[in-house]
């Protein structure tokens, strides 16, 4: 009996490291990264395999995220001979050896030597975890370099903190670089680029009894330059917290303003992920990629949805603000520390191209060029595209609902691009039939 159970062991041990290092069929989607000598891109590609033959499409693999891919090649011996194309001409070839559930080699894309490494998509856990991340280390940019601080899957919860815009924390001690400090980046394991990163904020609360806002004037670019504005000497822009009435009120107030007080609304003023390419934005900035929004609405309750760019999303956030009228005219909001809880969940292969968000009450899309102008025209026709894809409506359906309830709302005319958010109401989308 005992030779017997040996050898059986034998048997199957030898069966399960033949199945252990049996390549994996190549058809489905991977998560592929082509490593060059100046950076890296990586995008979702298919591939279909029939009789030896190799068809596929990839996303885009220049640094830029320019160029969709077409794929075709020939699987010989266990590995696959891949030839990349746009537009029917060919860019790059590489020759990938398969493994289990991973492909890798070399090969050359644009002209340029490049590793390529695919895997397949991470399963995502069957419980949700939640976090309790406590930052050690800050970023003050939002870029593909930093590492990311922690890894999360769709589905997860993270309860963290943020500084103030100075680089402060709840007891105004210094903990990072000033420059809109953020929390992060965040790892989100299989969001790759073309998905949309979903991010609900669950909590946005002040620790702290104190926020500051530039106030002895008001922005140049948010009035007329004639005539000159002429701060008063010595102007406070300290201001209380009172977290129990909810209110918020100038620390030293001129004898005017003595009664003057305001609902505290806490937001989250910069959140968004790595940007398009290889591009390194300050925190400050704002664009495609989100960044310093200012939308009074990114409160409790509201869901942002960002267009993801580079793989894992690379999601930071901070510059929190007790308050902020719209516009940010003064330059600043109440600047002020945060505690954040927020959940993320991925949309996998579909985004709108741009930042958009909604709340109980409405589906806000976010337009941010270089003028005002443009600024309302991209809100206008990203809301628009939303629309399409969602309800299937045509143009003229288009124009007729947005021409007869769309709103308007001035997030940011200070920082370097303006923010204007074209909003729509939910009571507006229930009279609508979805396809």
């Amino acid at each position: 009996m005992t030779w017997r159970l040996a050898a059986l062991a034998i048997c199957l041990a030898s069966t399960m490291a033949k199945a252990a290092s049996t390549p994996a069929p190549l058809d489905g989607p991977w998560q592929l990264k082509a490593k060059f000598h100046s950076g890296s891109a990586a995008s979702t590609m298919t591939l279909g395999v029939k009789a030896e033959h190799v068809t596929g499409a990839s996303g885009p693999l220049d640094e830029a995220g320019l160029f969709p891919l077409t794929i075709r090649g020939e699987l010989k011996e266990g590995r696959a001979k891949l030839v990349f194309l746009f537009r029917d001409q060919v860019v790059g070839e590489g020759l990938l050896s398969a493994g289990r559930d991973k492909l890798s080699g070399q090969g050359v894309l644009y002209g340029a030597s490049v590793d390529f490494e695919a895997v397949r998509a991470p399963t995502p856990p069957a419980h949700p975890r939640t976090y309790d991340y406590k930052p050690s280390r800050y970023q003050v940019s939002y870029g593909p370099d930093a590492p990311p601080v922690l890894t999360i899957a769709p589905g997860d919860t993270v309860r963290t903190s943020t500084l103030d815009n100075q680089g402060r924390d709840q007891a105004l001690l210094w903990r990072g670089m000033p420059g809109n400090t953020l929390t992060g980046p965040f790892y989100v394991d299989g969001a790759m680029p073309g998905d949309t990163l979903v991010v609900h904020l669950v909590k946005v609360a002040l620790n702290r009894d104190s926020a500051d806002m530039s106030s002895g004037r008001l922005n140049t670019r948010a009035v007329q330059p004639t005539p000159a504005q002429t701060p008063t000497k010595g102007w406070n822009n300290r201001w209380f917290l009172d977290r129990e009435k909810g209110i918020a009120k100038p620390a030293t107030p001129s004898e005017r303003l003595a009664r003057f007080e305001v609902a505290l609304k806490p937001m989250v003023g910069s959140i968004g992920v790595a940007p398009p390419g290889s591009q390194t934005l300050a925190a400050g900035d704002l664009g495609f990629h989100g960044g310093n929004l200012d939308y009074p609405r990114l409160i409790a309750g509201s869901t942002i949805y960002f267009p993801v760019f580079r793989q894992g999303a690379l999601l930071s956030l901070g510059d929190g603000h007790a308050l902020q009228g719209d516009g940010e005219i003064t330059g600043q909001g109440l600047e002020t520390s945060l505690d954040v809880e927020f959940k993320v969940e991925l949309v996998k292969g579909d985004n709108l191209g741009q930042v958009w968000s909604e709340d109980a009450d409405a589906v806000m899309v976010s337009g941010i060029d270089n003028t005002l102008d443009t600024a309302l025209q991209m809100a206008t026709s990203g809301l628009a595209r939303w629309l399409k894809k969602r309800y299937g409506l045509d143009d003229s359906e288009v124009a007729t609902v947005l021409g007869a309830t769309v709103t308007y709302e001035i997030a940011e005319v200070v920082d370097p691009r303006p923010h204007v958010v074209a909003r729509l109401s939910k009571s507006t989308l229930a009279m609508l039939e979805r396809r």
